[in-house]
């Protein structure tokens, strides 16, 4: 019995010295086929990417891409600035002269300035929320893509605990941050909204208490719950990784033990293939995190251009006296400040539970 084991293992060894080209050209095969995949993935959402361009894009091409997706977005805040100043403007000319033709009633122009200046800002205001969320929906749509065939390479490289830790925990956390904007967070954007203007047309009634208690527990809520999903799912990565680690040590001891005569060259052979699988895992992850931020950086910075539109504006108003327009203004930016954390919080903690998957395989 145990010659006829010796001499099926040799007979082995022998076929597959002289027929060796099969395993290679499955993989090459493999390979093609992901790079095509990955290509497609990102064309879908208008990112023109080659799997070859990805590993040597420098920065500067980078930025060249985002501010490409940025520059269509600047002109509505730039646009809202000037009439934001055109408004404030207007109101400390008039004011000067309320008293001789407005007489007592002053607190009516500055509720028809408030009105005005309300009727610009808010629907630049939900235009910026409804880019928000088409964001955030549209980042979700392409983890539900991106996450099965990073995840399925990481098994492939030996990662099978890591894969399917992240994949679960991704795929899970993702669907529910998406489901839990559309439904809860921008809902309450809009409450601030309408919270802020009802505030600055009715000063003696302020609201920015509340303005200020939903802006605090919203973002600090989003906070926390993104850092405490990043550190588990870290954890659970670093754990995983050891893991994979030992059971790909005790595979190749027991393929150099266990095979006569080419135990040595098959354990070597295997620990070839599975960095190449590891270098085309770290290529797709790397893609994916620059597809993330490619997707985020422009409706972020939009957001922040808004952001310096209210704080100029408000300041500008302050100069001027026009408080009913501070108010308004600064509860615009509560609501512009949420979303911002929305977006940052979102695709950081994709990225760096990308980045630690990265790093373990």
């Amino acid at each position: 019995m145990k010659k006829l084991l010796i001499i099926f293992f040799a007979l082995t060894a022998v076929w597959l010295v002289i027929h060796p080209q099969k395993a290679f050209a499955d993989y090459d095969e493999g390979q093609h086929e992901i790079e095509e995949q990955l290509e497609d993935m990102l064309a879908d959402y208008d990112i023109d990417w080659s799997y070859g361009d990805i590993s040597g894009m420098t920065f500067t091409e980078l930025r060249d891409k985002i501010s490409e997706s940025t520059k269509e977005r600047l002109a509505a805040p730039l646009r809202l600035l000037g009439i934001l100043i055109s408004v404030i403007l207007f109101t400390a000319a008039v004011r000067g002269t309320s008293e001789n033709i407005l007489g007592s009633n002053g607190q009516i122009f500055d509720t028809i300035c408030v009105v005005t200046a309300a009727a610009a800002i808010t629907p630049a205001v939900f235009t910026a929320y409804s880019s928000t969320l088409e964001a955030v929906e549209r980042l979700s749509g392409f983890m539900l893509v991106f996450v099965p065939v990073f995840a399925g390479i990481t098994i492939a490289a030996g990662g099978a605990v890591t894969g399917g830790t992240y994949s679960m925990l991704i795929l899970g956390a993702s669907t529910a941050f998406a489901a839990a904007v559309r439904s809860f967070l921008m809902p309450v954007l809009s409450v601030m909204a309408a919270l802020s203007v009802s505030g600055s047309v009715f000063p003696e009634r302020s609201v920015e208490g509340i303005t200020a208690l939903l802006k605090k527990i919203v973002i600090w809520g989003v906070t926390a719950s993104m850092t405490l999903f990043t550190g588990f799912t870290g954890l659970r990565s670093m754990l995983a990784a050891k893991t994979d680690g030992a059971g790909a040590k005790t595979i190749k001891f027991m393929i150099s033990g266990f095979v006569p005569f080419v135990g040595g060259a098959v354990s070597d052979a295997y620990s070839t293939v599975r960095g190449s699988f590891e270098l085309m895992g770290s290529t797709v992850g790397t893609a994916g995190c620059l597809a993330i931020a490619v997707m985020i950086l422009p409706p972020v910075i939009e957001l922040i251009c808004f952001r310096a539109v209210m704080l100029v504006g408000s300041a500008a108003a302050e100069l001027f006296s026009a408080q009913p327009l501070v108010k308004l203004l600064k509860g615009i930016d509560s609501g512009l400040a949420i979303a911002q954390c929305i977006l940052i919080c979102y695709s950081v903690m994709l990225i760096i539970c990308t980045g630690i998957v990265i790093q373990s395989i």
